[in-house]
């Protein structure tokens, strides 16, 4: 059966009808159904095209996202909820691609920090220079025999081990975000629904993840880079990561800076507790069961 299609200015042809209800189509989407108007019956050259300039698309927002992420706090944020959205990548993919650019480098440049595992009754490990330390407890109450099994195997394979924990981290850090969106919620539970504040979220962790990219990279500058220029951009850039969260909230939520501030220590100081007493012996745990 032949298929109804009608010409569009860039000489690409579309289906007069829409695929799934065969209702009349006078845009790139279907009035009833909602489904997108794509005709997949294209030569090979101009469906290459077609991703090419999806992909430029995705670019270009890239570049109109990251440089107020980076520079102006929470003016993405605030775009996305007043619904000036096209030029920006959408907060839950700008998310994924900062994290998967870090993670990514951490893949493939793996860190060469020495590591050391080792329990609480036992002596600290001590050694020169940096190291990668990670404490378990002596003893847990449950499975107590395999979990001194599991421990055993990390501390012959310190590496393996810091490599699968390292893997666990994308997943735990992904949980944390819908916790930092409800700390949120409660302390500006009058501005906007939860999802506004899972946006917020989203945005400022793709901002984080962004900036530890950016001391990533820093660190590996060692051969090219002074110590004093390293030490300038880096103690430049943490104090950006620390200055940034009060003035995201403020242009996102309003209030004085007194009451901003107030906010920020009640909004931080559980999310840390939380982050550091249960985000950091998860990571362990998993890379425990998983390596």
């Amino acid at each position: 059966m032949a298929l109804d299609t009608i010409g569009t200015g860039s000489g690409a042809r579309q289906p007069a009808r829409c695929s799934n209800c065969d209702a009349p189509l006078d845009g790139p989407y279907c009035s009833r159904c909602g489904q997108k108007a794509v005709n997949l019956h294209l030569p090979f050259r101009q469906f290459v095209s077609e991703v090419i300039d999806d992909a430029l698309s995705l670019d270009t927002r890239l570049v109109r996202t990251v440089c107020p992420l980076l520079f102006r706090p929470g003016l993405v944020t605030r775009d996305y909820l007043l619904g000036r959205r096209v030029t920006h990548v959408p907060p839950l993919r700008a998310y994924l691609i900062s994290a998967l650019i870090f993670f990514g480098l951490f893949s493939i440049f793996p860190a060469r920090t020495p590591v050391d595992v080792f329990t609480t009754k036992e002596t600290r490990p001590a050694g020169e220079g940096a190291r990668m330390l990670f404490e378990f407890p002596a003893r847990v109450p449950v499975a107590d025999a395999r979990y001194q099994q599991l421990v055993a195997r990390a501390k012959a394979n310190p590496d393996d081990f810091a490599r699968a924990a390292g893997a666990a981290v994308p997943r735990v850090f992904f949980l944390f975000l819908p916790i930092f969106a409800a700390f949120l919620k409660l302390f500006y539970r009058r501005q906007g629904y939860y999802l506004d504040h899972l946006v917020f979220s989203l945005y400022y962790h793709a901002f984080v993840f962004v900036v530890f990219t950016l001391f990533f990279l820093l660190s590996r500058t060692d051969p090219w880079l002074p110590a004093f220029v390293r030490a300038v951009v880096g103690y430049g850039l943490l104090g950006w990561l620390l200055a940034y969260l009060p003035l995201a909230l403020r242009r996102v939520y309003g209030g004085s800076n007194w009451r901003t501030f107030s906010k920020l220590v009640g909004l931080g100081v559980p999310y840390l507790v939380i982050f550091f007493g249960i985000g950091i012996p998860l990571v362990m745990f998993i890379g425990l069961s998983t390596f």
